[in-house]
């Protein structure tokens, strides 16, 4: 389970197949000071940390099975290209990304007390007092674990067994908490959390798929990536908005068919142009500029006539942050 603060969402709930996952991480490490990118699925979740641009701490969980440090960020990346994930992003307070970042890595200290062994609202104020960092456990008869966040001394946040990771304001919480403590079959453990930040590699940030024709390398490739992505959120929008009457890819190519004599590399049957499961492979001998000027002429124009303008712009907005150099450059306007 992965717990995390959630005061502060910059992204919420993007789809993993819609987005280049290096690219993301790498733009939001250094658009924020501190923070996590978090990724979930069914049967797993992952999430990396990062402050002032260094790459902190990850952490991945799946079916039950947890890793750490950079063997976790390598396989948050596996998991971003190989399934889809919902995916958000969170500004997290410079003086408690260390903790949060490590929780994962907490030390246990004492397990296995009872209600007849320790008072957990003494043990409360002692841990408050002597500035404490970590967490109380409090593991009900149902099997599941209360959290009590502390750092410094300062109750951070509260976590009850059923919500799922979901912290809560420990001022609203606590009395539940300390009232499971007292039933007898009830366990507690204190764990602690080190400050104490890593430092992970980044070089697979830098990994980069190949592309097709023109758009090989350089600008050229940052172009298509940017179209990769609009294309995605695009679709994204299509579908999760009102009903539609024809599949997205029946419509994109409608469209590139109604510009064949305008831009005869989106002709479907030279197949030098084609979006296929979120990538672009292009053959072409235009340049990227114009197959820009291309995508995006369709785009405006099917947003137009499917009624998509407002959620489209709205959905954008990450796009237009993580893109902005590319989007001036080729003048990506949609």
């Amino acid at each position: 389970m992965i717990v995390i603060p959630r005061e502060t969402p910059v992204v919420s709930n993007l789809h993993t197949g819609y987005i280049r996952i290096r690219r993301f991480v790498d733009h939001f490490r250094n658009a924020l000071p501190s923070g996590c990118v978090i990724m979930r699925a069914p049967a797993s979740e992952g999430v990396v940390f990062f402050d002032q641009g260094a790459l902190i701490n990850a952490h991945t969980c799946i079916d039950g099975r947890d890793r750490d440090r950079q063997p976790a960020l390598d396989e948050l990346l596996r998991m971003a290209d190989e399934a889809r994930h919902t995916l958000s992003v969170f500004e997290i307070p410079d003086e408690s990304i260390g903790y949060w970042a490590n929780l994962n890595e907490a030390a246990l200290i004492h397990k296995n007390l009872t209600s007849s062994t320790v008072d957990l609202e003494a043990l409360m104020k002692k841990i408050t007092q002597d500035r404490f960092t970590g967490l109380i456990e409090v593991l009900n008869p149902s099997g599941k674990a209360d959290q009590v966040h502390v750092i410094m001394g300062e109750i951070a946040g509260a976590v009850l067994g059923k919500s799922g990771g979901i912290l809560r304001d420990p001022n609203q919480e606590l009395g539940r908490i300390m009232a499971n403590a007292k039933n007898s079959r009830t366990r507690i453990a204190i764990k602690r959390v080190q400050l104490e930040t890593h430092r992970l590699s980044d070089d697979c940030l830098k990994e980069r798929a190949p592309l097709s024709g023109e758009g090989k390398g350089g600008q050229g490739q940052n172009a298509v990536e940017m179209l990769e992505v609009l294309l995605g959120v695009f679709e994204q929008t299509y579908t999760g908005g009102k009903e539609q009457p024809d599949p997205f890819d029946t419509v994109l190519k409608r469209k590139f068919l109604e510009k064949v004599s305008r831009y005869e590399f989106l002709d479907p049957f030279t197949e030098e142009f084609s979006y296929q499961g979120g990538s672009i492979t292009y053959t072409g001998t235009d340049k990227v500029q114009r197959v820009v000027a291309a995508v995006t002429e369709c785009l405006r124009e099917l947003a137009l006539e499917r009624g998509l303008g407002m959620e489209l712009q709205q959905n954008l907005k990450t796009w237009r942050q993580q893109y902005h150099q590319e989007i001036d450059t080729f003048k990506a306007v949609v």
